[in-house]
């Protein structure tokens, strides 16, 4: 064989060498999309199945539970925390039911101070040299942390953390399109869910007191007591009405009458708990509600509500009093919700038959009342 042929079937086998390489790599990098399509499919999969589930949440303590329970299981994390401004549109949302560990409030100011407002998200490898302010002690166990501003970016409301022992989960130089998609559904769902909350909450709500009105009461009207209130739970009621209140009307104005049922309102809730339901049922007549109180405690109230508004300053040359029905329903009675209103109902009626600022109690037949001390005791 001449050096020439030798030259060309060397060059050959090369060739056929380098071929063979470069379908290896190919093979290897076509493997590698594919396993990266399937992670990607099983993410964003996790992640409309945890979509799902936020819009089914109907509040935002159950939103913010509901995502804090999906990212962790759903996508394996080994930390899941928000950071909320207190000083945003959820800083006055009851969120009890989230511990330390889920939430953190934070002041006004601090998502920009710490530079979390530039962009969208932020990935970091954490260390024993390098670390994030808003982690605790008990956090160093972190290999690599997600940060998620949320909102807007001008003026964002929180951040969402997510953080694992690999260091490598959120590296820097990792792809951030998912996780921008989910700061997004992670913010949207949150503000839409307070703006449904403050809907809900101002159409249950009577815009002069601050009490809830009627519309509050229809789901809960015809329920027994106790699957409002829990078994085993005795419950009070007390129906309030303004004596003359159509005279303060129409000799000082609705205005003054506004002023009357806005200081009724304040004296009431004086002597109640803050969770006791206090309901405007229209016009001058407000029922409270209480769970939990024995019947001497309702009667103890009463009395010092109807003396308490016959204290306060006259309302122009007219004085002001109330008229008070109290009714009870035992846990062995268990009233249906109307039933028991309209007991107190029919009590403050006898009241007021009686001249007004007094109260008087419900007997356990309808129709029957045993007087209480009224307002002169």
């Amino acid at each position: 064989m001449s050096e020439q042929q030798g030259k060309v079937e060397d060059l050959s086998v090369r060739r056929l060498q380098q071929l063979a390489d470069e379908n290896r790599e190919l093979r290897q990098y076509v493997a590698e999309v594919m396993r990266r399509l399937r992670a990607n499919e099983r993410l964003f999969s996790h992640l409309f199945e945890l979509e799902s589930q936020v819009l089914k949440s109907t509040d935002p303590e159950d939103l913010c539970f509901t995502l804090l329970r999906g990212l962790r299981t759903g996508f394996a994390l080994d930390f899941v925390r928000f950071w909320v401004d207190r000083s945003s549109f959820m800083g006055g949302r009851k969120l009890d039911g989230l511990s330390e560990r889920d939430l953190v409030w934070i002041e006004k100011g601090e998502i920009q101070q710490m530079g979390l407002a530039r962009k969208r998200v932020w990935l970091m490898q954490l260390s024993s040299d390098k670390g994030f302010d808003w982690l605790d002690a008990q956090d160093r166990h972190l290999g690599s942390l997600a940060l998620l501003t949320l909102g807007n970016l001008d003026n964002p409301f929180g951040v969402l953390g997510l953080g694992s022992v690999d260091r490598d989960r959120f590296a820097p130089d990792q792809s951030t399109d998912f996780l921008q998609h989910l700061a997004q559904v992670v913010g949207l769902t949150l503000e839409h869910a307070v703006a449904r909350e403050r809907l809900a909450r101002l159409a249950i709500t009577d815009s002069l007191t601050g009490s809830h009105n009627r519309r509050f009461l229809q789901p809960h009207s015809h329920q027994p007591l106790s699957q409002w209130f829990g078994r085993d739970c005795g419950v009070a009621c007390l129906y309030v009405d303004v004596d003359d209140f159509k005279a303060i009307n129409d000799r000082l104005g609705h205005t003054a009458g506004d002023d009357v049922l806005a200081m009724v309102c304040r004296v009431i809730r004086q002597y109640v708990r803050s969770q006791d339901p206090l309901i405007r049922m229209g016009g001058d007549e407000f029922v409270v509600l209480l769970p939990g109180c024995s019947e001497q405690k309702a009667e103890e109230i009463a009395g010092r509500i109807v003396r308490h508004v016959a204290g306060q300053p006259v309302v122009g040359d007219a004085s002001v009093s109330i008229s008070v029905g109290v009714a009870y329903s035992s846990r062995e009675e268990d009233l249906a919700v109307k039933a028991l209103i309209d007991r107190a109902d029919q009590a403050m009626y006898v009241a007021k038959a009686l001249g007004g600022n007094r109260f008087e109690i419900a007997g356990e037949d309808a129709g029957s009342c045993r007087a209480g001390d009224g307002g002169d005791g």
